[in-house]
């Protein structure tokens, strides 16, 4: 971990070999505001949108064929790519080289911005403790530019090697753009290494929200699926050889960003609020051990699941990383892939939007009919709604989220909890 200076504000970066495998409970105890959620912006699959417009009710019985770039013979071709997303359209003020993972970030968060109604700097809230920060996660960050650097290195004279993709290589670069292209001058860090890395700058801007450092965060994650990503996960041995989850994992890519601000800043511009931020917590996880490490103090029949964990299919006995077997569950990867870090922070975003009840998951009140959702119940019920991410070293990580209410409804805190 290093320190740094980002517009006056801190910045940090921190990777996976700076994270030990102990329980880790977001830093505000007794938080000075209270974190909600303003704005959403993703980009996945297009078969996700399938789903959650209702044009399809199951995820395909095959998954889709990676077509971005060729694949040796032998080799899974199996991959969720982010097909839909028309870069030129989206980011008309990027003329030059820029890595997929950035631009896949880049969208995301003008999706948000907008969402939050923050996009254009005009319209933002005056004066220097208004700026907003920028807390950004990758698990494999920019293969696509340092791949383009270093063939060209080892094929011909290392000083005729391009700068402009080494410069953008770096696991920050997505958030430095960020920061460029929307005005970002807020507390800055960035998360790398690890699948969990998108929660870990959720919960980084959550708490500066928390103890009052802080008046607006972006956060989320971003990952493309490109030739240097696809080898990576061949090689570690992660990908399925079946196109079947039960044998390893199906790749995805995209992006996932989100808006967080103090309730007290929301409800004074009258910024719709999907989801108060109730917790968000980290614990170590026995991958050989059967049991469920947590669990959570809500009833299942307000609460509903976004699972991110090593084994998708329903029915599965590990599909339910909480001690909650009767709980809703949602299994996101099954129409979007694998997306590393992003996708428990796009859980995070469909949980937020469920209980504010703009994304209603294709269901009407009680039906069960999407194999991703396990009895799911009445969407009038829920008050709560937590996402879950892996890491197969062997942490779970949650964030738990409830309906907003201008009275507090604190109970326990955090409802999500360890046994220890």
């Amino acid at each position: 971990m290093f320190g740094a200076e980002n517009f006056g504000r801190p910045c940090y970066y921190r990777s996976a070999h700076d994270v030990h495998d102990s329980v880790r409970i977001s830093l505000i105890a007794t938080p000075t505001n209270r974190v909600v959620i303003t704005g959403i912006g993703y980009v996945a699959s297009p078969i996700l949108s399938d789903a959650l417009a209702g044009r399809i009710s199951a995820p395909p019985a095959t998954p889709p064929e990676i077509t971005g770039f060729e694949i040796s013979e032998g080799q899974p071709t199996w991959g969720y790519e982010a097909l839909d997303v028309n870069l030129e359209q989206e980011l008309p003020n990027v003329k030059s080289f820029v890595d997929r993972t950035s631009a896949l970030a880049l969208v995301a968060a003008k999706h948000a911005l907008a969402d939050a109604k923050l996009l254009e700097r005009e319209a933002r809230p005056a004066g220097e403790s208004n700026e907003i920060g920028c807390a950004y996660g990758s698990t494999l960050g920019c293969l696509e530019a340092m791949g383009i650097f270093w063939n060209k290195v080892k094929s011909s004279n290392p000083k005729f090697a391009p700068p402009l993709p080494f410069t953008h290589g770096y696991a920050n670069s997505p958030s430095s753009l960020m920061c460029i292209e929307y005005g970002l001058h807020g507390a800055a860090a960035t998360f790398s290494g690890e699948k969990l890395a998108g929660l870990e700058a959720v919960m980084f801007a959550a708490d500066q929200i928390a103890s009052g450092s802080a008046r607006f965060m972006l956060a989320g994650a971003s990952e493309s699926l490109v030739p240097a990503a696809h080898r990576h996960l061949l090689a570690t041995h992660q990908l399925s050889l079946t196109g079947k989850w039960d044998n390893g994992t199906i790749p995805g890519e995209g992006a996932a960003m989100l808006m967080l601000e103090s309730d007290q800043s929301a409800r004074a511009r009258h910024a719709r609020i999907y989801a108060e931020i109730e917790g968000i917590n980290f614990f170590p996880l026995d991958i050989q051990d059967p049991g469920d490490p947590i669990s959570v103090g809500t009833s299942p029949e307000e609460t509903v699941n976004f699972v991110s964990g090593p084994n998708l299919l329903p029915g599965n006995e590990r599909v339910h990383l909480l001690r909650t077997t009767d709980m809703a569950a949602v299994c996101t990867k099954l129409f979007t892939g694998d997306m590393l870090s992003v996708s428990p922070v796009l859980g995070v975003a469909l949980a937020a939007g469920t209980l504010c009840g703009t994304v209603r998951l294709a269901l009407k009140d009680g039906d069960a009919g999407l194999p991703m959702i396990q009895k799911f119940p009445r969407l009038a019920a829920l008050k709560y709604s937590v996402a879950t991410g892996f890491e197969p070293a062997g942490r779970l990580g949650t964030v738990m989220l409830k309906r907003y209410s201008e009275v507090s409804m604190s109970g326990q805190w955090p409802r999500v909890s360890s046994p220890s």
